[in-house]
């Protein structure tokens, strides 16, 4: 029989555990050194790490809308493009950031630190951005030291798209960076610091339908800025679509028009004011403007001689010229002054208070009366009016037709022109007013300043009995908040006396020696005036011998068609274009053609037929 004996047991179990004290001890202390060096020596570094695993928000930048002309054809768009950005959190060294934007991706040490400067008082995780619509080279070189530099991304935002460059730009307007003043003011309201607002043209005016709604993206970003999650997304939404009433075969034909001068032609639905082209010439590409643009670029601009900016159909002001005949005609009528009994013998030249006025004919018009003193521009004429009605009454009457103040087009930067009266001057130049200087103003020269586009309303007038409202909103996706008004007023002069007005410009038109010849079309009863204004005075002109291209006159056209049906008013003028009749009249002639060519035949249309026409690649 065996025994038990718990303390031989006992003594065997520790021998048998003895060989493994040494082991795991060792293992213990493994373990001990391991957690104090994590702990002790690596504490601060891993604690930095876990703080710098975080929540990053990613702006996505909404589309603006696209803008169209009346017909739905696309004249704005956006493309894609992709920006520079720097997320300053995941930036280690700045100095070796620095030299990898200079050497490798071509932004200067300047630049950058003004960037740095500037994004103080933004979030940390706010991206800056460095550089705007990089191309393929600068996308691959950052794709490639992604690993190097995951503090260095690329930032996808849409940029605008003009389709057709130049055509348009004045009416179409450009987008830029809102400024830091504009931010405090709130301008532009829901824009934030670097968003591209409009700044002029419909692009400004309409801002507010054309902006989208941002996104938001959230995603986890790990110790070296990669993103390694997303947990959230709130995808953006374009902006509303802007329709205008710009048809885009007339800009088309106006544009190529005015190729090589300077100048502008404006063309208007005269019943409702709707706007079917506005050309300026010499224009700009608002592509341009869709980064942001260098210091020299825009100095290139601001500075050429020309005014390429200068929307030519609003915001310049000219001598009506022999335009201005109609107004006078108008105020002879209304004031009884003249009927159908009246004519004036023109001899070429005339002698008022002290002085010899000459006629556009140098030999005279012999007698003429309302009618063709219209048809012929015959200055002697409305000298005898103007000196008869006198400087007040041509002042009111000129105001009837909306001249002497803005149209109210939906365009910035207009401007009112001038119509003088004694007042006028006693409160601008503080000396009354002397009635040799009636003569001047009664054929459209002296102190009274249009605008191209209040002509084009003035004799949009005539040809209807009513004043509209020029404008060039026709639809929009998303309604501005306040829905734009297009008031008219009916003008108060007889239809009677209209229709003489009008006659006279048929004949100008259609008419034996009418100086309006060049605007004829076969088969229209196309109806204008013509304009001739005078840069420096004859004398002058002989003074500095020969012709200079900067001393010829500017030229003139205003008309509608057709006479009885007006459907279409067109405007063309040219800086120093010479006589009206030669410079501007085949000008409208060819406008009123494509307008009249695409309701007779549709697939005429240049844009409709071929959609790729003058698209900027």
């Amino acid at each position: 029989m065996v025994t038990f004996n718990p303390e031989t047991s006992k003594q065997l179990f520790y021998s048998r555990l003895a060989p493994l004290h040494y082991p795991i001890g060792v293992l213990f202390l493994i373990l001990a050194v391991r957690l104090w060096q994590l702990q002790i020596l690596q504490g601060a570094e891993y604690a930095l790490k876990a703080e710098q695993n975080r929540v990053r928000t990613i702006q996505l930048v909404a589309p603006r809308g696209n803008i169209t002309d009346r017909s739905g054809l696309p004249l704005v768009e956006n493309r894609p493009s992709f920006n520079v950005l720097l997320y300053r959190e995941a930036m280690r060294d700045q100095s070796d950031t620095g030299r990898f934007l200079t050497d490798m991706v071509g932004i200067k040490a300047d630049d950058f630190s003004s960037r740095l400067r500037r994004s103080k008082g933004t979030g940390l995780y706010h991206p800056i951005v460095l550089k705007e619509d990089v191309g393929i080279e600068d996308i691959s070189t950052i794709d490639a030291h992604k690993r190097d530099h995951p503090e260095i991304q690329l930032g996808p935002e849409p940029r605008r798209l003009y389709r057709y460059g130049t055509l348009a730009a004045h009416l179409l307007g450009y987008v830029g960076e809102i400024s830091e003043d504009e931010l405090s003011r709130d301008t532009f309201p829901g824009a934030r610091t670097g968003s591209f607002v409009g700044r002029s043209g419909a692009e400004r005016v309409y801002n507010q339908s054309l902006v989208g709604r941002d996104g938001v993206r959230q995603v986890l970003v790990d110790s070296v800025g990669r993103e390694v999650g997303m947990l959230d997304e709130v995808d953006s939404v374009i902006g509303g679509e802007l329709q205008l009433t710009l048809d885009l075969d007339l800009q088309l034909k106006a544009e190529e028009l005015l190729k090589d001068k300077v100048g502008t032609i404006v063309a208007m639905d005269p019943r409702n004011g709707e706007i079917l082209a506005l050309a300026s010439s010499p224009s700009f590409d608002p592509n341009t403007f869709s980064s942001r643009i260098s210091g020299q670029g825009w100095n290139d601009i601001v500075n050429n001689p020309d005014n390429p900016l200068q929307n030519r159909a609003i915001q310049n002001s000219y001598s009506p010229g022999s335009v201005f005949k109609l107004i006078m005609a108008d105020a002879g009528l209304e004031e009884g002054m003249v009927d159908d009994t009246t004519h004036v013998y023109c001899t070429g030249s005339a002698f008022y208070y002290n002085r010899v006025y000459h006629c556009a004919a140098k030999n005279g018009h012999g007698y003429v009366d309302l009618d063709s003193a219209i048809a012929k521009s015959c200055d002697i004429f409305f000298y005898e009016l103007g000196k008869r009605l006198g400087i007040s009454k041509i002042a009111q009457h000129a105001r009837e037709f909306g001249l002497g103040e803005k149209t109210g087009v939906d365009l910035p930067g207009e401007h009112s022109g001038v119509v003088p009266s004694p007042e006028w001057k006693e409160r601008t130049q503080h000396t009354k007013w002397y009635a040799g200087e009636t003569i001047s103003v009664s054929i459209g020269q002296g102190y009274v300043l249009v605008t191209p586009l209040q002509i084009l309303r003035a004799v949009s007038a005539i040809s209807t009995g009513t004043l509209v409202t020029p404008h060039i909103f026709l639809h929009a996706e998303r309604q501005p908040d306040a829905l734009p008004e297009w008031p008219q007023q009916k003008l108060p002069v007889d239809e009677e006396i209209l229709n003489k007005i009008r006659h006279g410009m048929w004949g100008s038109v259609n008419g034996s020696g009418g100086t309006g010849h060049g605007a004829e079309i076969h088969g229209l009863n196309i109806c204008g005036k013509t304009g001739t204004v005078q840069v420096i005075g004859n004398e002058k002109k002989k003074e500095l011998g020969g012709k200079q291209a900067e001393y010829e006159d500017h030229s003139w056209f205003a008309g509608f068609g057709n006479k009885d049906n007006p459907e279409i008013a067109v405007v063309v003028f040219v800086e120093h274009g010479g006589h009206g009749g030669t410079a501007c009249a085949p000008l409208a002639r060819e406008i009123l053609s494509v307008y009249f060519a695409k309701k007779t035949h549709p697939a005429l249309a240049i844009a409709s037929a071929n959609p790729a026409a003058g698209i900027r690649q």
